[in-house]
């Protein structure tokens, strides 16, 4: 990339001031520039993503991974086994990895791999040592505090050795630009992933027709639709869903019995419970 050029084209171009910013950051000949994003089309920003290095790296090590994940080389630092990829959607840029890298280790108790993609997504490889894994869902709160940012978390299943990983990483990395779109969920996990996966994947014609032929007229009230979810949520447990929800059994139980007379849906029965679901997600994804 040359700089000069890139420099008469975006005039406002200049060195990171190293203060919170919403312009893009890109790292060039190992230094860092922002442009503010209002001048800057969507094509011209992707193109600075794929031209752009990563921003920082803590180490040498973390630099020698994210060659291996970008086919700079094709022999991995050092051999791993069982491990999981974290990957980290930022809202803002982020800047300071080593402060990203102090939270993790701190919280999981060991050393990771930090690899940055771009000023809003990292990876982080955790070696599996043990069968005791972490559930971020229960540290979010605490991490955003530590990092100050809000971020979101998509955790890979575990596997068993790295070359499996860098077969699947572009993809991964990939799934991250718009996967978040899909889902109000701040940590996602691969087991997680279906239905997301699916409305990435289905047009808006189709999601229509699915959720007009499950949901029929209950599609035109929302509150119903959200007792049936919740309910959903606890199995078709009638009486657990009512004590959850602070509900009496009755109102709950007539609720239902209007949710099939729309829909001719009985969510007790698993098929049309896995039916209901996915048409509630599919909706709520518009």
């Amino acid at each position: 990339m040359n700089y000069q050029k890139l420099q008469q084209r975006f005039p406002l171009l200049k060195p990171f001031s190293g203060n919170e910013t919403d312009g893009y950051l890109f790292n060039f000949d190992n230094r860092l520039f922002e442009i503010p994003k209002h001048t800057i089309t969507q094509s011209e920003l992707e193109l600075l993503r794929i031209f752009s290095g990563p921003l920082t790296f803590p180490n040498d090590y973390d630099t020698a991974w994210f060659d291996y994940f970008t086919d700079e080389t094709n022999e991995a630092p050092t051999p791993i086994h069982k491990h999981r990829v974290l990957f980290l959607r930022f809202d803002k840029a982020f800047t300071t990895p080593n402060l990203l890298r102090t939270a993790f280790e701190a919280l999981l108790g060991k050393d990771i791999i930090l690899i940055s993609l771009n000023p809003h997504l990292f990876a982080i490889i955790e070696c599996i040592e043990n069968d005791e894994l972490l559930n971020f869902s229960h540290y979010l709160d605490l991490l955003l505090e530590d990092l100050k940012t809000n971020f979101k978390i998509f955790v890979s299943d575990i596997m068993p050795d790295i070359t499996m990983t860098k077969k699947r990483f572009n993809w991964l990395v990939d799934l991250q630009q718009s996967l978040w779109s899909c889902t109000t969920k701040h940590v996602l996990t691969q087991q997680e992933l279906l239905v997301p996966y699916l409305s990435l994947h289905l047009g808006l014609h189709e999601k229509n027709i699915f959720i007009s032929s499950i949901l029929k007229e209950a599609t035109s009230q929302p509150d119903l639709v959200h007792t049936i979810k919740q309910l959903i949520k606890y199995e078709g447990n009638i009486t657990l869903a009512a004590k959850k929800m602070f509900m009496h059994r009755n109102t709950l139980q007539n609720r239902l019995e209007k949710f099939q007379q729309l829909t001719q849906k009985d969510i007790r029965q698993f098929e049309h419970r896995l039916e209901v679901f996915l048409a509630i997600s599919f909706l709520e994804s518009l």
